[in-house]
């Protein structure tokens, strides 16, 4: 019976694991296209809180490298029937699942405070376009792609650039729409800073769910890896056992 159970246990464990992997996969994946990609970037820019992302995808990379590598020493625990192996599975495990709620809970009682300075950033990228740049051999990016993606211009509306409209305000295949003279059906009429909030503020209620969704997913693999544990030991004991009776 006992062996029985180590087997579907172990079955039960790769299978897992095997989406473990694929869960550390995303987040990687994830946390390293949001640092790589420009548009991305930007996007955080404008709520003036580079440095506190970088951090927050550093170690989103960090824990998807670690699920990774937990993923696989679950398999190996599970394949081999190894205590050891599963130990060492179940507390990194734990560790994972503790920075994650401790992240989601951290990001939640603080969510109030990410775009607190949005709006000031996003006039300083408004001022930006609108002042005489001679000198600077490019243009000023900091507001085009928040317009771009979210088809919204200024911070409360076009009025906002006084008439010099930047192009990333213009709704697509209108090109004189950034010229003194311009009609409303050219561009984007609603401002930003509120479509930027809501978005992020959507954005961040759905990444709560799925921490909480994969958190409550890693319970059953803590569950799962010390049953198993606890039954390859006592199979073992089980089988190693020698009766020093003296024989009657």
């Amino acid at each position: 019976m006992g062996r029985a159970c180590a087997e579907c246990l172990r079955m039960v464990l790769v299978i897992y694991n095997f989406i473990l992997v694929l869960i550390g996969l995303v987040i990687l994946g994830f946390a390293v296209y949001a640092y790589i990609e420009p548009v991305a970037q930007e996007l955080i820019e404008v709520s003036n809180r580079r440095t506190t992302a970088t951090v927050v995808l550093f170690v989103l990379m960090g824990l998807g490298s670690l699920t990774l590598i937990v993923a696989l020493f679950g398999c190996c625990g599970a394949y081999h029937e190894s205590p050891c192996l599963l130990a060492t599975y179940f507390i990194f495990l734990i560790i994972i699942f503790a920075v994650q709620l401790s992240g989601a809970a951290a990001g939640y009682f603080y969510k109030e405070k990410i775009f607190e300075n949005t709006e000031r950033r996003m006039r300083e990228g408004v001022f930006e376009h609108m002042k005489p740049i001679p000198t600077l051999n490019r243009q000023p990016v900091l507001m085009n792609a928040v317009q771009k993606v979210f088809e919204c211009c200024g911070v409360q509306g076009p009025s906002d650039y006084d008439g010099k409209i930047p192009m990333s305000c213009c709704i697509a295949s209108r090109s004189s729409c950034n010229a003194a003279e311009f009609r409303e059906d050219e561009i984007y009429t609603h401002g930003c800073l509120d479509k930027y909030k809501e978005a992020g503020v959507s954005f961040l209620q759905i990444l709560f769910l799925v921490v909480f969704a994969i958190s409550f997913f890693e319970i059953f693999g803590l569950l799962f890896s010390i049953i198993m544990c606890c039954i390859v030991r006592k199979y073992t004991a089980d089988y190693y056992e020698v009766d020093y009776a003296p024989a009657s």
